[in-house]
């Protein structure tokens, strides 16, 4: 009540002003006022931080802002001790402050992962750790970088294979403590073009993975993805929401002795309760609507609604899908825009593709869709409906379009967004002036995909718009819509086109 009464007071003041003066003096009086500028915001928040956390100000000194997200913000400081120091010859440090609404076990998750993983190949450590009641900052190295934007176009044959082995090589150490980085982007991959250094930076939406291997049994995992075990249905009843599942916030432990078991930290699906099978007439002996056999094994023969532009109760009475859903819009692979709860490192990898085919094609950023279903479409002109659709039906998902893609030629699509004017990709037709039968284009003009190619294979003289033609094959193998048979980082360090020498 007492802030509706102030709003209340304050309109009235005004209505009484513009009686009074006029409404243009009023206005005019309002534009007039100095408003605060970009510096000096920064210089206050800075200064509140400080205050917050005086061992911060004794330790450091803290210069600018040098970046800002949705859970943190970061800035340059140096040490004190090093003031009168050259700026060439002071060691710099990234401070980055949490926003103090951060969970706390998040906080501890991203620091942890730091502590294990960082320091080394290419991953971000952390130097010191502050914390004052709710204000928390990490204290990491920092190199000099520039936007990818900046340099995205300009990048050769050379140091894209550097950038991209070096990226990969920081993933496969990643992976290989069962963490998801889920996060990855060129603005989160440091780039020192000068002294050739790079940092993957930001694991605050780092999820942790333990899963068995086939056949043998699962060694610990490390002790920062422990997690207390529940019965099954006490798991299934209380599912936590999606934005905490990609965090991650399990870190407890269960002690059996002088032993630690720790619990795999797999993404649960929901509870699912199903309807009662539809009886079908049967057709040519089979059973179920579909013809498949599979009885109420089928989503199809379980729900009479399938194919159809309708929705029937069964459908409608179940409950949202829920799963990991953390990553930047534009990033995401289509098992993220699915919804699948099953996620694994290959989400990551889907990113690097993306990253790789934005180098290429020197468009940044490369995806532009607002939303889930707008990247979806997005993918199936890329890719084609009749992949993406194989894709989803080997994660259990069915993707329903109106129109059939056939897919965009990633090698022409580079070559015309660089306007290159490289050999083309493909040999020309026998009639160079005829169109294309699918586009009805010119042949100079065509992006479609040649079906008679898979688009990982590649020649090993050619040369699109400066880059080999196995920087391309890379690029499909990364892109790949089904994350089963998506490569990994180990594979892909292993390409021929990252093994070439630069």
């Amino acid at each position: 009540m007492s802030r509706i009464r102030g709003i209340e007071v304050r309109v009235q003041k005004e209505v009484l002003q513009t009686r009074k003066y006029g409404l243009n003096e009023i206005l005019k009086s309002k534009t007039e006022e100095p408003s605060d500028t970009k510096e000096d915001v920064e210089k206050q928040q800075i200064s509140e931080l400080l205050h917050k956390l005086p061992k911060l100000d004794k330790i450091f000194e803290v210069h600018r802002k040098i970046g800002e997200g949705t859970f943190s913000s970061v800035y340059l400081g140096s040490l004190r001790q090093h003031t009168a120091l050259p700026a060439s010859e002071k060691r710099w440090f990234a401070i980055k402050h949490l926003v103090p609404t951060a969970h706390p076990a998040r906080i501890e998750h991203e620091l942890r992962c730091l502590q294990d993983i960082g320091g080394r190949n290419n991953v971000i450590g952390v130097d010191l750790c502050l914390r004052h009641m709710d204000t928390i900052v990490f204290i990491m190295p920092y190199i000099p970088h520039k936007k990818f934007s900046e340099y995205v176009g300009d990048m050769d044959a050379g140091e894209l294979r550097r950038y991209m082995r070096a990226l990969l090589v920081a993933l496969r150490h990643v992976h290989s403590f069962g963490v998801i980085h889920r996060d990855v982007k060129p603005s989160n991959f440091l780039y020192d073009r000068e002294n050739g250094r790079y940092l993957l930076v930001d694991f605050g939406l780092a999820q942790r993975i333990c899963p068995p291997e086939e056949g043998s049994k699962p060694p610990p995992p490390p002790a920062h993805c422990n997690n207390p075990k529940r019965p099954r249905d006490e798991q299934e009843d209380c599912m936590p929401s999606a934005k905490r599942m990609a965090l991650d916030l399990s870190l407890g432990t269960k002690k059996n002795g002088n032993a630690v078991e720790s619990a795999k930290l797999t993404p649960q699906s929901p509870k699912a309760t199903f309807a009662p099978r539809i009886n079908m007439p049967k057709e040519n002996g089979a059973a179920g609507r579909c013809g498949c056999g599979g009885g109420a094994g089928c989503a199809r023969c379980r729900c009479a609604c399938a194919g159809a532009g309708a929705v029937c109760g069964w459908c409608a009475g179940r409950g949202a899908a829920r799963a990991p859903r953390a990553g930047t819009q534009g990033f995401r692979p289509p098992e993220v825009l699915l919804k699948v709860p099953e996620q694994t490192t290959a989400v990551d990898m889907w990113a690097c593709g993306v990253v790789l085919a934005s180098a290429l094609s020197a468009r940044y950023p490369f995806f532009r869709a607002a939303d889930d279903l707008a990247a979806l479409a997005e993918l199936a002109d890329l890719l084609g409906t009749t992949r993406l659709r194989a894709a989803a039906e080997a994660l259990g998902r069915r993707v329903v379009t109106s129109a059939q893609r056939r897919g965009v030629c990633l090698r022409r699509l580079c070559a015309r967004l660089r306007r290159a004017h490289a050999r083309a990709p493909h040999p020309a037709p026998a009639h160079a002036h005829a169109a294309c039968e699918q586009c009805t284009l010119p042949p100079t003009q065509c992006l479609c995909r040649d079906e008679t190619k898979k688009p990982e294979d590649f020649d090993s003289t050619l040369t699109i718009a400066g880059f080999p033609d196995s920087a391309f094959s890379l690029a499909a193998r990364l892109l790949d819509p089904n994350p089963h048979t998506r490569i990994s980082a180990d594979e892909a360090l292993r390409h021929p086109f990252l093994e070439e020498d630069d």
